[in-house]
């Protein structure tokens, strides 16, 4: 469980300090609304590294409910580490895709606190998305990974029980067979005997 523990730290630090520093690279380098990089591909646009600030949640939902928003983060960062701690999730896949949620969840935290609002900078030129950043798609990936786990270890979980129920009921009418059939086999053994020793006594 401390490997566990300790996994889970040690990644949650790693991808907080790979989002903080690009958003300080783009913070020192690339003015607000200014497009730094564009990555193309036979002439078509599909990503650019565009600086701007969202005070809100995704699409900017909340806008401008900066504190609420920060404690909303903070209580559910806290949640999720107290599950961690407390060993309730045994596979190793779950545990790394809630520490890709804490990361993301933490980093967008800092820059609350630091700016009051986020930075974001992946724009998505071949369609028309919200521009959002590296931790965003920490937690959108960390999501999706928990639950595609913890679905799967729900299924183990099931089909072992399913097994031994249908095992210990498959085993009883055996066991009860198997008993039955040395009963039988007890008194037709008995019964033998009993008539050699009668026809023994007539002979004599």
């Amino acid at each position: 469980m401390r490997n566990l523990i300790f996994l889970s730290l040690v990644l949650i630090i790693m991808l907080v300090l790979i989002d903080q520093g690009i958003k300080y690279f783009v913070v020192s380098n690339i003015n607000l609304n200014e497009t730094f990089y564009t990555f193309s591909v036979s002439g078509h646009n599909l990503f650019s590294i565009t600086h701007v600030r969202n005070d809100g949640a995704a699409w900017s939902i909340l806008e401008g409910k900066t504190i609420f928003l920060t404690a909303i983060a903070a209580i559910a960062i806290v949640i999720v580490l107290f599950l961690i701690a407390s060993g309730r999730f045994k596979l190793k896949l779950e545990v790394v895709m809630l520490s890709f949620v804490i990361a993301g969840g933490l980093s967008n935290l800092i820059d609350r606190i630091r700016y009051k609002e986020v930075i974001d900078y992946i724009r998505t030129d071949f369609m028309d998305f919200p521009i959002f950043n590296f931790a965003d798609i920490c937690v959108v990936v960390g999501a999706i990974g928990f639950c595609v786990a913890y679905l799967i270890v729900e299924s183990v979980i099931n089909r072992k029980k399913r097994s031994v129920v249908i095992g210990s009921l498959g085993d009883s009418p055996n066991e009860a067979g198997n008993a039955d059939e040395f009963d039988i086999l007890t008194e037709l053994s008995d019964s033998s005997n009993n008539s050699d020793s009668i026809i023994e006594s007539e002979d004599n």
